[in-house]
């Protein structure tokens, strides 16, 4: 958890020094533009003075705080431990939706080979998936399989809400009996449907969710009909799973 609040946050402030670079050339070719058109030659001065009166645009406090960061993940990383015994010959299963695929999707799926060197992911085809949310997916079942399929080794399509059955049609008894496989995902549904089986004959892994990243914020704020909604969700307050909550920290209910 240390770690992907680490890497969370250095993106975040990758981000805002990426921001302060684009408004600073900004300001530099909007006053070399007014030099060429009016003949002046105040580019130098007038920046100097947006320089000097803005000194959070030398982004130097951001560059050690960035720095500080690096060497916490760097510490973080010397932390972990080494691979489990058997990792290569290890499957790793997981079961997901991935709709308007975002980085904390990556992160899940970057983080399962640390358990095994293999990964198998199923994905819900749309009309399922429409069964399970009650709404319908903005990425087709194809768009969504070429997304995941970079992190993964193997996709199989679950056309049902109940994927008990096709799980267990993926894994064979020999892997079972070997001890050579495992079930991992995100932290956000610790009772995943068909767990109890599961569970029953191998183990069972959480990962962290990346904190203020959800599909369902995201969704909403480019997806909603109500132009009202979309503005409500973009800057509403965020808990950790990325859903947006009111004052209370009761999560917003936006229909998209």
């Amino acid at each position: 958890y240390a770690k992907k609040s680490l890497v969370t946050f250095k993106r975040e402030v990758d981000l805002l020094l990426e921001f302060l670079e684009i408004n600073t050339t900004a300001f530099s070719k909007i006053l070399k533009k007014f030099d060429k058109q009016t003949g002046s030659s105040i580019r130098e001065e007038r920046l100097a003075q947006i320089m000097q009166n803005n000194p959070f645009l030398k982004r130097e406090k951001l560059l050690e705080m960035k720095e500080t960061v690096e060497d916490l993940i760097e510490e973080v990383n010397s932390y972990k431990p080494r691979l489990p015994p058997g990792w290569e010959n290890r499957k790793v299963y997981t079961i997901g939706c991935f709709d308007l695929f975002h980085r904390g999707h990556q992160n899940v799926l970057v983080s399962l080979r640390e358990f095994g060197a293999y990964i198998v992911a199923g994905i819900h085809d749309d009309e399922s998936y429409y069964q399970l949310k009650k709404k319908y997916t903005i990425d087709n079942l194809e768009t969504r399989m070429k997304n995941v399929k970079p992190y993964v080794d193997q996709i199989y399509v679950i056309p049902s809400t109940d994927p008990l059955l096709y799980i267990k049609s993926m894994v064979s008894d020999q892997d079972i009996a070997n001890g050579s496989c495992c079930y991992a995902r995100g932290d956000d549904m610790l009772n995943f449907p068909g767990r109890e089986w599961v569970e029953a004959h191998m183990p069972v892994h959480f990962v962290p969710r990346t904190e203020g990243c959800s599909s369902t914020l995201i969704r909403t704020i480019y997806h909603a009909d109500s132009a009202e909604i979309r503005e409500k969700a973009a800057f509403a307050k965020t808990r950790y799973d990325g859903k947006p909550i009111d004052e209370n920290g009761n999560v917003l209910k936006f229909q998209a």
